[in-house]
């Protein structure tokens, strides 16, 4: 005799449980995705992953108090730290599911709020679970958040605002950004009382949530902070953000400076968006223009819109004004799209899209949905073509757009669905929105997420830093890798190499590109170099291990301080009697000024002099050589955009106490549009140190 389960009994079993075993199944896949993947964001995942690991709480730059205590757990797993984090990550993404499923059942059906949150967490934004990062843990914390500011607005004013406030003090505890989105949510809560208590003292209700709500994130934000960091915790910004805020001015002569690049990036972000969620913005301008919508919308439809407009607008403008302050910094820093600052609003805005499928149907106006659809097909198509073009992406910028830049098929796939959606949407706006979420979403979520994969396999083999710095961590015990120096080229590579040798007092140099490594490379103070590409070495070194990709030296340099000088401070009374060529003082160190810096000393050099300098060159005029002159003798040497040390050795004739520094091509920062400066700039001084051998 054969059992058979009846029929509705399957069907019950599969609505009950049929969205947690997708929800495993995700988990499961994520792990398997990530896995034998080496480290592939750098500095980030190493300032990450050295704040939360290996350095006290206290010293961290960054002010992610919340993500580093809790990532330190991840030092359990030893060596295995980063699978560990890996693992963390995809757990704190696929819990943020069942959050997004709630926020959609206020406006859905529940086939609908499945495919929303599944399609949520299969976007690109699921190869942040890849990297040691605190992405993943602010995605889950906001949907938190997002979830208790639209589902409990019926709650007790003070309980409200205490809750959702005390949300965001936990999410800016992860990431500083969401200090951007309580401005944004003060506005929600202005909405929610007006809408809900317009005859009921809602301007009481609002101004006692509103209060509610700062004094809590303040106090979790600040109580977080102090638990994990102690009285370094109560610091808002960090080192990290406090600088670029100080460095960065407010008067309304650097704004207008600045409003070109943020134009430009605007453009960028607006194109995007109208590439990536057409059917959304659709949806949103359509209950603009059109009456009869906004009439036939709930309320709940409409608190999600604006909750969603407000997050998206403040994140998005933080995001604009960041990318054109660092403008300056380089050719494409102005034209990088930092989607990741925004992006985890995304799942809100599928939400809207889906949600006038829970509503009766009702006549519309046709001509209301072509006025609406024709300019954002339009965009697509424009976007489709600028985007790439103009624009810089990448996949932790931006991994929505990097895979579809990356591959033309796919952005073709996009453009197209896209249209459909648009079109069907138009003649049909229901049958627009079932095809939105039934075929472009599942059809979308699987061609970007094989792309993520194939994008981010490219790293399971490891680069010349890797296997530098995986035998650097294997031959030196860890005490000598506190005296080692890791030097190459440019600075992603660098922290790639002190990821895998994981010790926080690892240093780096950097060099030029195909330079030999000359004598004053050799940091006085380190025991061993570890030399990653090809930097032929001077007659005299001889290497203790050289492959083809790396090269480790042990370094033998006697060196006796004597006086050490910081620019940092007035100069003139100490062991310097006077200087010629220097700026004045600032906050880091103190820049030249002219072709020629002299420092004249209090006391005679000694005969066997070692100078050791720690300085950078002016962005705008790199790659030149600078002359550091002592007596009759006469040291060549290049700085890049980064302080560091060089180490040089003269023989003097004991009575010599005059330095020179001879720059030969100063640049103001007024002639290549870094501001008003007229100074003629080319070293930035950050210390001196005078010794003996």
């Amino acid at each position: 005799m054969t059992l058979r389960w009846p029929q509705a009994r399957l069907t019950q079993l599969a609505d009950r449980y049929a969205f947690a075993v997708a929800l495993a199944a995700v988990f499961f896949y994520f792990i398997w995705r990530n896995s034998g993947l080496y480290p592939m964001v750098f500095a980030d995942e190493w300032l990450y992953s050295s704040s939360a690991r290996l350095l006290p709480f206290d010293k961290s730059i960054l002010p992610s108090y919340l993500f580093l205590g809790v990532y330190r757990l991840t030092n359990s797993c030893g060596p295995g730290f980063l699978d560990c984090a890996r693992i963390l990550n995809a757990a704190l993404l696929v819990g943020a599911a069942p959050f997004i499923y709630l926020i959609a059942r206020q406006v859905c059906s529940r086939a609908s709020a499945a495919v929303l949150a599944l399609a949520a967490i299969l976007a690109p934004v699921s190869s942040f679970t890849a990297y040691f990062m605190p992405e993943t843990m602010y995605f889950f914390a906001f949907f938190v958040f997002a979830w208790a500011a639209l589902a409990r607005t019926s709650a007790p004013p003070l309980v409200y605002g205490l809750a959702t406030g005390a949300l965001l003090g936990l999410m800016s505890a992860i990431k500083v950004h969401a200090l951007f989105l309580l401005a944004a949510h003060l506005a929600f809560i202005l909405y929610v009382c007006l809408a809900q208590y317009r005859n009921d003292g809602w301007l009481r209700r609002a101004l006692m949530m509103m209060a509610a709500a700062v004094v809590a994130m303040v106090i979790v934000r600040l109580g977080v902070g102090y638990a994990v960091a102690g009285r370094a915790g109560l610091n808002f910004l960090g080192n990290f953000y406090g600088t670029h805020a100080t460095n960065t001015s407010s008067s309304i002569d650097a704004l207008v400076r600045l409003l070109p690049a943020a134009l430009a990036s605007l453009k960028g972000h607006m194109l995007a968006l109208a590439l990536l969620m057409s059917l959304p913005l659709a949806t949103l301008l359509l209950h603009a223009v059109d009456r009869r919508v906004r009439a036939q919308s709930t309320p709940q439809q409409r608190a999600l819109q604006v909750f969603a407009l407000l997050m998206l607008g403040a994140a998005g403008a933080m995001t604009v004004m960041f990318t054109a302050t660092i403008a300056s910094a380089g050719p494409l820093e102005g034209v990088r799209l930092h989607q990741r600052y925004y992006d985890f609003a995304f799942p809100l805005l599928l939400v809207i899209a889906a949600a006038p499928l829970a509503l009766p149907a009702a006549r519309q106006s046709l001509a209301l949905r072509a006025l609406v659809a024709l300019p954002l097909a339009a965009a697509v198509l424009y976007a489709a073509r600028v985007i790439p073009a103009q624009y810089s992406i990448g996949l932790v910028d931006t991994p929505e757009l990097s895979v579809l830049t990356q591959y033309p098929l796919v952005l073709d796939l996009t453009v197209g669905l896209a249209l459909l959606a648009l079109a069907v949407w138009t003649l049909q706006r229901r049958a627009g929105i079932l095809l939105f979420v039934f075929a472009v979403l599942p059809v979308t979520a699987y061609n970007t997420d094989r792309s993520v994969r194939e994008i981010q396999a490219r790293s399971l083999a490891p680069n010349d830093y890797d296997n530098a710095g995986i035998l650097a961590s294997k031959y030196l015990d860890r005490q000598q890798t506190s005296k080692l120096t890791v030097a190459g080229e440019g600075g992603a590579g660098l922290t790639r190499a002190l990821f895998h040798i994981d010790n926080s007092e690892t240093s780096t140099h950097e060099l030029r590109p195909g330079a030999p490594f000359a004598r004053e490379d050799l940091p006085p103070r380190q025991d061993w170099v570890l030399i990653v590409g090809d930097h032929p070495l001077p007659e005299d070194v001889a290497p203790v291990v050289k492959t083809a990709q790396f090269t480790l030296v042990k370094v033998e340099a006697e060196h006796a301080a004597l006086a050490r000088i910081e620019f940092t401070k007035p100069l003139a009374g100490g062991v310097l009697t006077a200087t010629e060529g220097l700026s004045n003082p600032e906050g880091w160190g103190v820049w030249s000024d002219g072709t020629v810096v002299r420092l004249r000393f209090a006391k005679p050099l000694p005969r066997k002099l070692n100078i050791l300098l720690k300085a950078n060159s002016f962005a705008a005029a790199p790659d030149q050589e600078f002359v550091m002159v002592a007596g009759s003798e006469r040291r060549p040497f290049h700085l890049t955009g980064t302080a560091q040390d060089r180490f040089f050795q003269f023989e003097t004739d004991g009575t010599e106490q005059e330095v020179t520094i001879e720059i030969p091509k100063p640049v103001s920062p007024r002639s290549v549009g870094y501001g008003p400066d007229d100074r003629l700039l080319g070293i930035g001084f950050t210390s001196i140190e005078i010794g003996t051998r």
